[in-house]
């Protein structure tokens, strides 16, 4: 049996963020390349539920999955925009690249956390990325590359020793949405 809360839990979040998200995606702003195409199929999941009965398991948990994915990283970049962008979108709009990098750490890390034989100092290394990238975005200044590419050469090194295939959750989400052709 479906605990529909989360579809009720969905539209409440999609009011609240109509706006913002509603800009996002006619902008075709950067801040939202990351998940398009999660909001795309979870959208769609979501109409499919409310028109028809039939809906299976795999399609609840497709959604469940990419209905937090996506509320974590609108809650970082609401939380980056109201606490140093004067919840000026267009502010945070020019550090698109840099919020876009300090997601993918969070991604990162929590891609760790599902991994058994992870070393704290990974996490660790991670978490000092994460504040490193923070100070930026608080200041309103330029991530330098040094550190993107710093982020690589890390994550890179630390997936190999640890024998751990990395597969970004918008790119199965692409796959998805082609799958459902709805892209």
């Amino acid at each position: 049996m479906r605990d529909e809360q989360i579809y009720h839990e969905y539209a409440n979040w999609k009011m609240e963020y109509n706006d913002l998200l509603k800009y996002l995606l006619e902008n075709d702003s950067d801040l939202i390349l990351r998940f398009k195409h999660v909001i795309e199929v979870i959208d769609h999941l979501y109409d499919k539920l409310i028109d028809t009965s039939n809906y299976s398991e795999d399609e609840d948990n497709i959604f469940e999955t990419g209905f937090y994915y996506t509320y974590d990283q609108m809650e970082e970049i609401v939380k980056l925009l109201s606490k140093n962008y004067d919840n000026d979108i267009k502010k945070l709009e020019r550090r698109a690249k840099d919020v876009n990098l300090l997601l993918s750490v969070i991604d990162f890390q929590n891609e760790l956390l599902g991994v058994d034989d992870v070393e704290q100092s990974d996490l660790d290394k991670l978490l000092d990325f994460e504040k490193n990238i923070l100070k930026y975005l608080e200041k309103r200044e330029q991530v330098p590359e040094t550190i993107f590419k710093s982020f690589d050469k890390i994550t890179r090194d630390m997936f190999k020793r640890l024998d751990v295939e990395y597969y970004p959750i918008n790119d199965i989400f692409l796959e998805i949405a082609d799958e459902l052709g709805i892209i």
